[in-house]
């Protein structure tokens, strides 16, 4: 019993002490991190104290001023020379010039990085080293093989004739050999060898400039036979030809395109290659005949016809083309250095969207909705605009998926076309302009849309209640305006609906009696189109009181009424569509807003205030 008494009390000792050696530790390592935090706060953004790169002291200073040392550093060794010297020859080039340099972001990234390591050890471990003295790291040094060789190119002018292989000259159809010649070059990989060695102490010695004797590997002896195979491919022309059409290649024009090729790693007659600039000679052929050669594919013109239930062209489509410059590019010379037989050349056959021979993929099969309007009682103008109107919308198709644009399906509005002068609403007056009229196509549209249960995505209404839109019992609200600004045509209100289908959509339109008509032909839908009646609100009387315009454009003594006072009114309908199972696909609310209007004066500048407006007010 005593013996365990004693080991327990033993055991007991050694644990407290054990405990109070931890707890020193522990103090110990809470004063150097404490110290680390100090240091790391203080020289926040600072190269820590102590340290050097190569034999510059960067310690203490701020991340800028260290990049700037460094860089005046390297900016001094950069202009740094040395003497290389070879027979009677002696030359000074420069660090720079041979490509040596101090990489300044490197050395100061690992400057700036002594203290602030990934890790708490690697941190407590630099800040360690920091308190017992300087620590130095080495100047990172980069070396640019490119500037070397640069420097050693313009030496070899001074050692006298630069050697070079044996090659063929062309002028014409003449082709000579040019001798090769042996010489005396820099030796670049041991002039690279000597500036490495140096470069990292940045002490490079002065000395003797290494150079090599250099021998051909290909001589005048070698290129008989290349040059007899040059003069046969230039002794013809080589002949081209496309749909009926003929091109005569001269060979003095192709003889600029030849290339020749050495190959190292061979010697004599081996070594050389003669070929051709494959590019060069693409992009001179594609300048030569692709505004003969290209031509855009053009789509079928058609039309619904009801004896077949079908699509039929009325114009056929007719395919594209496409030169293929580079495979034309090595056919001809394959010709050029071989047998010199006559180029088919290729072309990328461009296919029609619309193709009158597979008329079916347009997916085109049903009527779907007949929008019409009446312009009985419409001046000529008015009626011209209409039926050109209505002559240029016919034919649009709409791919599947698109969105019908009519601004974009007539296309610009001016005399060009056939367009005149006619009333139009513009702004919150009525005048004269040239397309006067044009909404009564885009109402027909828009009427199409709505019972053929498109989506529509941009509908203006008019700003005045017009009869001509309520004619064949058409209630109000049903008509569309559009607006092409003479600056921007296409930038004014549109009309648009989209395509719900994933077949094309055909858009026919034409005029017969004073009635303009609009059909829409595409996929079976198996949508049902409902509206409400509509809600017609009491009539608005106008609150501004007659109006008088002095138009210095009228006659002198000329008062004409241009306007009726009329009513505004508020309209209001609205649509339901379904499909085949009788799910709701759209329900929207078309709600217009005609405004009032006094009755107009205009009168010339010499009647002013003698218009009925002025004298009743």
């Amino acid at each position: 019993m005593a013996l365990d008494s004693a080991s327990t009390r033993s055991r007991g000792r050694w644990q407290r002490i054990a405990r109070s050696v931890a707890a020193g530790a522990a103090v110990i390592l809470l004063v150097a991190a404490a110290a680390l935090l100090f240091v790391q706060q203080r020289y926040d953004n600072k190269v820590y104290p102590a340290i050097t790169a190569g034999d510059i002291s960067l310690g203490g200073q701020s991340v800028d001023d260290a990049r700037a040392t460094l860089s005046g550093v390297a900016a001094q060794d950069a202009a740094k020379t040395v003497t290389l010297t070879y027979g009677d020859h002696t030359w000074t080039p420069t660090f720079a010039q041979l490509g040596v340099s101090i990489n300044v972001d490197r050395t100061l990234d690992q400057a700036f990085g002594i203290g602030r390591e990934d890790t708490a050890r690697g941190r407590l471990s630099s800040f360690g080293d920091l308190l017992h003295g300087t620590q130095t790291i080495p100047l990172t040094v980069s070396f640019d093989r490119d500037a070397l060789n640069q420097w050693a190119d313009s030496v070899d002018t001074d050692l006298g004739l630069i050697p070079h292989n044996a090659s063929l000259a062309v002028s014409g159809t003449t082709v000579t050999i040019v001798p090769e010649v042996d010489g005396t070059v820099v030796d670049r990989d041991q002039l690279a060898t000597m500036v490495l060695a140096g470069a990292h102490s940045l002490s490079m010695p002065n000395g003797q400039l290494p150079v090599t004797s250099t021998r051909a590997i290909v001589r005048a002896t070698d290129l008989a036979g290349a040059q007899q195979e040059v003069t046969t491919a230039l002794s013809k022309p080589v002949k081209l030809r496309y749909a009926g059409k003929k091109w005569t290649l001269d060979p003095q024009q192709l003889g600029q395109f030849i290339t020749q090729t050495i190959d190292a790693s061979k010697t004599g007659a081996d070594a050389f290659t003669v070929g051709v600039d494959q590019d060069a000679l693409a992009d001179w052929l594609n300048g030569l005949l692709a505004s003969d050669v290209n031509k855009d594919a053009v789509d079928a013109t058609i039309a619904w016809s009801n004896d077949k239930q079908a699509v039929e062209a009325l114009k056929p489509s007719t395919d594209g083309a496409k030169l293929r410059p580079k495979s034309l590019a090595q056919d001809v010379t394959d010709s050029f250095l071989s047998n010199h037989r006559t180029v088919e050349v290729p072309v990328s056959v461009l296919k029609p969207t619309i193709d009158s021979n597979n008329l079916s993929a347009l997916g085109i099969t049903n009527r779907i909705a007949v929008g019409d309007s009446s312009y009985q009682g419409s001046n000529t103008p008015r009626a011209t605009n209409i039926e050109v109107g209505v002559g240029l919308l016919n034919g649009t198709l709409i791919a599947p998926g698109a969105t019908f644009s009519f601004n974009h399906a007539i296309g610009v509005i001016d005399e060009s076309k056939g367009f005149v002068i006619a009333p139009v609403i513009d702004g919150e007056r009525i005048g004269r302009d040239v397309g006067g009229g044009i909404c009564q196509v885009s109402t027909t549209v828009f009427r199409a849309a709505l019972l053929g249960g498109m989506p529509i995505t941009e509908w203006h209404p008019h700003t005045y209640r017009l009869a001509f839109y309520e004619l064949d019992g058409w209630p109000p609200g049903f008509d569309a305006s559009i607006l092409q600004p003479n600056d921007d045509p296409f930038s004014g209100g549109d009309f648009q609906f989209t395509n719900p289908t994933n077949a094309w959509m055909l858009v026919e339109a034409y005029t017969e009696n004073e009635h303009a008509y609009v059909i829409l032909y595409g996929a079976e839908t198996g949508y049902t189109v409902s509206f409400s009646d509509p809600y017609i609100s009491d009539p608005i009387p106008p609150t501004d009181k007659p109006l008088e315009i002095v138009d210095d454009t009228l006659d002198a003594g000329t008062v004409t009424q241009t306007e009726l006072a009329e009513d505004g009114s508020e309209v209001d309908f609205q649509r339901t569509v379904t499909d085949k199972d009788g799910n709701q696909v759209i329900y929207d609310d078309w709600d217009t807003y005609f405004a009032s209007r006094p009755d107009v004066w205009k009168v010339s500048p010499d009647m002013q205030g003698q218009s009925p407006a002025s004298l009743d007010s």
